[in-house]
């Protein structure tokens, strides 16, 4: 049984319904979860949705439930008696019409309007699923779908005006496939619009209707400059100085890339126990167990007849003056796998995410010493030393071993762990400053490298000359470092090149202090609005709710 509770109709409105709508409230009657609120509308007048005209002469009386904030956690419904009225305009084609309210209430809606506010604003800040969960327990019940529905018909316009200075970024709509545009306002610190794709064209319409903007902060991408250009010749490109740096990373390490056999004799050199750099490391630590890795005489993947006869074809060609365009072409492979054969010594297997460093342990293992050692001591073992794989792939290993001809060695090898570095890592280690370089390792491998190679300490210098670019802000600077890099042998001469075919842009973001961040920012948001809504997320739904959280 309900418990009914009477009040006077005069107390309710003050403190439940409100304020602003004409309605009397005649009783409160609640049940388990929830509380009912009878009303009835008090208006003189209707006005008709046609015509406009007021009407007084009322048709009939029908019920309506409608959806409020919840009460002290409990689900709120106010069943509104409302009426029907005649208009008595002969013109207009409307003969009865609903009572419409100016405020709270709409046609068709099953929630007063401050109840929808509530639920677009968890929309916003929660998506469709989490949303909806988040509605039940604060007594707004609803479902993903309706959640989304509310978002759809709020009217969210973009910004007509800008402060004058924007960033342009792309964001995925699935990365590496389809991308959008992010346009956002540096000043405001918002995105001010979104666009379906990241062609010139799309990006120049755009632009065209905004001739308020001055300053436009971009990456490098080549469509962007083109549509900045074809719909705002007026203002200034700036470039991104992060991409302009990443982009210097990726030329140091191509660098590094195609010094392989330079690269390999500096390890060699730094890993020899004869050395004066190892004795002294043995003499500090004593007490360190480290491994060589020696070539063995067994190993556990061979090469493909098929891919070591392309290699030696390359080799073959290649030393009788072909190009590399026309090598690729006889022997169809990639001009990058050409280009990278030619400058290998000799062919190494591939690596694939299953492969281990077994062949570094084989002499190891085979040591007569490990003879009588069960798989799982021997696993124990090689992975204290250094060894990356997992028992199985260990087991499966040892067993193609001991399958191939029984190996004895005459000579016990005290094994030492060999050191390398990445051609990523000493890209990073060029740009780094010495206090930032923590490792005393690589500190002396960067001495050894320089005392080596002039090249690349040429090559740190001017890595670090571009950096330092940044700091100074002044006009003139980057000319002169490209045409420094230019001459140098360091082999940054083709990203020098670059840079002058953008060089407006570039030398802007030397000289000023406009930085593509924030734009970087709100794609990581994009993203994560994109995460709430998985599934539905259309692109006018995602463009509304940055929008709207941008406003």
């Amino acid at each position: 049984m309900c418990n009914l509770l009477l009040y006077f109709y005069v107390m309710i409105p003050h403190f439940i319904l409100p304020s602003n709508l004409q309605l009397k409230a005649h009783t409160i009657y609640s049940s388990p979860g929830e509380l009912c609120i009878n009303t009835c509308a008090y208006q003189k007048y209707s006005v008709c949705p046609i015509c406009k005209k007021k009407s007084i002469r009322i048709h009939s009386r029908y019920f309506r439930t409608l959806l409020d904030l919840p009460i002290s956690g409990h689900i709120t419904k106010v069943k509104l008696r409302a009426r029907k009225y005649f208009c008595d305009n002969i013109a207009c084609p409307r003969k009865i019409f609903t009572e419409r309210f100016h405020c709270e209430i709409k046609p068709y809606y099953r929630r007063l309007m401050r109840s929808n506010d509530l639920l677009f604003k968890m929309a916003l800040e929660l998506g469709g699923n989490k949303g909806a969960s988040i509605s039940g327990y604060v007594g707004l019940p609803v479902s993903p779908s309706t959640i989304l529905r509310v978002i759809k018909r709020v009217n969210i316009q973009p910004n007509s005006l800008t402060s004058g200075v924007i960033g342009v970024d792309d964001w995925a709509f699935k990365k590496g496939r389809t991308y959008g545009t992010v346009i956002v306002d540096l000043k405001r610190k918002e995105v001010i619009d979104l666009l379906p794709d990241r062609e010139s064209g799309t990006l120049a319409e755009w632009l065209k209707k905004h001739p308020e903007i001055k300053t436009v902060s971009r990456d490098r991408y080549g469509p962007y400059a083109l549509g900045i250009k074809a719909g705002a010749p007026q203002a200034n490109q700036v470039a991104d100085r992060f991409h302009l740096l990443l982009n210097l990373g990726e030329a140091t390490k191509r660098i590094f890339q195609s010094k392989g056999k330079e690269l390999r004799e500096i390890f060699k050199l730094y890993n020899d126990p004869k050395s004066e750099r190892s004795t002294s490391a043995e003499t500090e630590q004593p007490a360190k167990r480290v491994l060589e890795i020696v070539e063995p005489n067994i190993l556990t993947a061979n090469i493909s007849v098929a891919r070591k006869y392309l290699f030696d074809k390359v080799k073959e060609l290649h030393g009788n003056g072909i190009t590399l365009r026309q090598i690729a072409r006889i022997t169809k492979l990639a001009r990058g796998t050409v280009r990278r054969y030619v400058l290998m010594d000799s062919l190494t297997k591939r690596q694939s995410r299953s492969s281990t460093n077994l062949d570094a342990f084989i002499n190891f293992l085979l040591m007569e010493e490990n003879r009588g050692k069960t798989y799982r001591e021997l696993h124990e073992t090689i992975v204290e030393m250094g060894f990356n794989g997992k028992y199985t792939q260990f087991c499966h290993k040892m067993n193609e071993v001991y399958q191939m001809q029984p190996f004895t060695r005459t000579k016990t090898v005290t094994p030492i762990v060999a050191k390398t570095w990445s051609p990523a890592r000493l890209s990073l280690m060029l740009y780094m400053e010495l206090e930032q370089i923590k490792g005393n390792d690589d500190k002396e491998f960067l001495k050894l490298l320089f005392d080596k190679f002039p090249q690349i300490k040429q090559l740190e210098q001017q890595v670090k000359g571009f950096k330092r670019l940044f700091q100074s802000k002044q006009d003139g600077l980057l000319k002169n470092w490209i045409d420094e890099a230019i001459k140098s042998e360091c082999g940054l001469k083709n990203f020098a090149k670059n840079l002058i075919k953008d060089y407006q842009a570039v030398n802007n973001a030397v000289i000023t202090s406009i930085s593509n961040g924030q734009v970087e920012g709100q794609v990581n948001r994009i993203k994560n609005i994109k995460r709430k809504m998985y599934g539905k997320a259309g692109f006018e739904l995602l463009r509304k709710m940055v929008l709207a959280k941008s406003a």
